[in-house]
């Protein structure tokens, strides 16, 4: 099984997980995780190109999701919505960094962005499960700030 066919499991399972086991700020990082990945691969270069050059697309969309998990992390209780931005910040640091050092293996510049989105779908799904704990632990877990 390539690398890309089990992102993609790992992303519909902790989706799913995140939909169904959590509650708004968890559905909400859900959504935008899912839909960034779908526009991802709409937006990505074509085949012979992708990755040689920014991927100004790609950067946009990292952009808006960082900025949306910026928007969670002040609005919600929750402290995993930070790390979750501070992964799309890196991501972002990565496509800054390729116009400072455009000499960059186009696979390393592919690789860098793609691991820190294993890191978000993990953060994610034990976001999730400590929510659940914290219901059966304390029988509320609020959601959002007041």
């Amino acid at each position: 099984m390539t690398r890309q066919a089990l992102f993609l499991a790992f992303l519909l399972l902790s989706s799913a997980y995140a939909f169904i086991k959590g509650d708004q700020p968890e559905r909400i990082g859900a959504a935008t995780l899912l839909g960034g990945a779908s526009l991802t691969v709409l937006v990505a270069s074509p085949l012979g190109t992708r990755f040689h050059g920014v991927e100004s697309g790609i950067l946009i969309i990292d952009m808006s999701i960082l900025g949306i998990f910026l928007w969670l992390s002040i609005r919600s209780t929750r402290f995993w919505p930070i790390w979750i931005a501070a992964m799309l910040g890196a991501e972002v640091v990565i496509h800054v960094a390729l116009v400072i050092a455009p000499e960059v293996v186009p696979r390393a510049y592919m690789h860098a962005l793609a691991l820190w989105s294993w890191f978000a779908q993990l953060v994610l799904v034990i976001a999730t499960w400590r929510h659940r704990r914290r219901l059966m632990r304390l029988g509320a877990d609020v959601p959002w700030k007041s």
